[in-house]
């Protein structure tokens, strides 16, 4: 069986190479080349098995992406954005309760929908708010929206890169989660604080902007109607968030697993439920048409990343780069926490995913014994992964947001976010150390 994996592996990613092109998808050549690089100086004779068992390495990973866009079917059967925010009206009438509000929704969108959440809600915003321009504007919609979900990357567990370091670093899913959600709500009052500063200082009313568009956007004939949808949205929410927590609490079987076997059997009995088997069936025939091509650097770069991982491990880097980070750490007043967020950080400007990233620096620190606990680890590593998504204009985010609301990708990354971050990164370290000292 393994042996027909590492067949099938090797493959598909063949497959993959052969079908992009260097020049737009570079990072999957330069991880394979780079597995064969440092595998031929290191490991000699042995490189060919390491690279042939490295990857499958990436397996449960690959399957979690293929079958995690059934999470958005659901979500786009009803309305339930709109829902969410018609039930909400009545609490979101000041621009501090709207911009909470627009970050919590977010980063529950994102459960569903990954940074898809993005584009998808501001145009819902857009549409809400579409007599309100001009760039102040566009900064109460686009920061609420790129920090709640670069917050998401912390805690949200149908994120891949999220599940990925939990599982590569052994920490405990319930803490993590909690110790997530705490840091969201922290990042969320912070970035209050911020547009409070910024509404000021700008002199627009955002409040009475808010008020007047949703009287129009939002009638009062539809309330029950959005009752409905956003009971319906919050228990499809704790039945896929629920039994992930249960089954992984009782069995060994992997967390990538679990969640992929979830999501599986709660699509299919959504559409169960609904009568929609139709609907069922062609996102199923239009998935395996178009969905599963567009995957293919995802894929590629997974497999890649498995034989780099697999060959670095092999040859004793993985050990070697730890013993370096405490080296330095131990050796001058950087704090182990202190370097890896920029270790995350530097590797999404130039041009890594979040995914991608957590893939590499989990899978090497994966069965290497750290010397901090290793829920503080994962909290380390996605605050760097947050603060990526909140200023690299090289990766999909802040491309996705500055495609739909036409502003430039530094002025919607670096310009609106760059102090909030440096104040979320002080915040955060400040919560690692008291917590350590505390454990």
């Amino acid at each position: 069986m393994l042996q027909l994996m590492s067949m099938s592996g090797m493959m598909a990613l063949l497959f993959v190479l052969f079908l992009l092109k260097p020049k737009n998808s570079p990072v999957p050549y330069f991880l394979t080349i780079a597995s064969i690089f440092i595998g031929y100086i290191t490991l000699g004779n042995e490189l060919w098995l390491q690279l042939w068992e490295g990857v499958r390495e990436m397996s449960s990973i690959i399957l979690l992406l293929l079958i995690i866009p059934m999470i958005s079917w659901v979500l786009h059967e009803e309305n339930y954005i709109e829902a969410l925010i018609g039930s909400a009206k009545n609490l979101l009438k000041t621009s501090r309760r709207f911009y909470t509000g627009l970050m919590f929704i977010t980063q529950f969108v994102a459960y569903f929908l990954l940074f898809s959440a993005i584009p998808v809600l501001f145009q819902f915003i857009q549409v809400l708010l579409s007599n309100k321009k001009g760039e102040d504007w566009e900064y109460f919609k686009g920061t609420a929206l790129l920090r709640g979900f670069g917050l998401s990357t912390i805690w949200v567990i149908s994120i891949p890169s999220v599940v990925f370091i939990i599982e590569s670093t052994g920490a405990s899913l319930g803490f993590t989660l909690m110790q997530g959600f705490f840091i969201s709500i922290c990042g969320i009052l912070l970035s209050l604080l911020f547009m409070t500063i910024h509404e000021k200082r700008s002199g627009l009313d955002y409040t009475g902007g808010i008020l007047q568009e949703l009287h129009k956007k939002m009638p009062v004939d539809e309330t029950n109607y959005h009752h409905i949808l956003t009971r319906e949205f919050a228990l499809l929410f704790f039945t896929l968030f629920g039994p992930v927590l249960v089954i992984n609490h009782f069995l060994d079987w992997g967390l990538l697993m679990i969640i992929s076997m979830c999501v599986l059997v709660w699509s299919c009995f959504y559409y169960l439920i609904k009568k929609k088997w139709r609907r069922v069936r062609n996102h199923f025939s239009q998935y395996l048409k178009m969905g599963i091509s567009q995957k293919s650097q995802e894929l590629g770069i997974m497999l890649s990343a498995g034989m780099l991982i697999n060959v670095v491990h092999a040859s004793g880097g993985g050990i070697w780069a730890v013993d370096m980070i405490i080296n330095i750490s131990e050796s001058t007043f950087l704090h182990m926490f202190w370097l890896l967020p920029f270790l995350v950080i530097f590797l999404g400007f130039i041009g890594l995913g979040p995914l991608t990233v957590m893939v590499l620096v989990g899978g090497i620190f994966q069965g290497i014994a750290l010397p901090y606990p290793p829920e503080l680890i994962v909290l380390s590593l996605t605050l760097g992964s947050a603060i990526t998504v909140f200023l690299s204009p090289s990766i999909l985010p802040v491309i996705v947001l500055s495609q739909a609301n036409q502003l430039a990708l530094w002025k919607n990354g670096l310009k609106f976010n760059l102090v909030y971050s440096s104040f979320f990164y002080i915040l955060v370290q400040f919560y690692l150390l008291v917590i350590l000292w505390l454990w």
